[in-house]
């Protein structure tokens, strides 16, 4: 089976307080070896998008190096 994960919940994982994170990952954690977890450039997109405003935004030095690192393990976990 494959699963295909979405915009939001690629979000709530994103977010490092979100208190449905650790569920979801329990229930990826769950699936059986065989399967598949999976998304879509389109959600890549999107998520790079809101990546670009938040930098944008950024009124600080150290807020925008907040960001980038974020952005990078962001980058890291799409690349696996």
């Amino acid at each position: 089976m494959i699963y295909v994960l979405d915009t939001d919940i690629l979000s709530l994982l994103g977010h490092r307080d979100s208190p449905e994170a650790p569920r979801i990952r329990r229930r990826i954690a769950q699936l059986p070896t065989e399967d598949s977890v999976v998304t879509t450039i389109i959600n890549f997109e999107e998520q790079m998008r809101g990546w670009m405003a938040a930098l944008s935004q950024a009124r600080s030095a150290k807020f925008e190096v907040q960001i980038y690192g974020r952005l990078l393990e962001h980058l890291a976990t799409f690349a696996k």
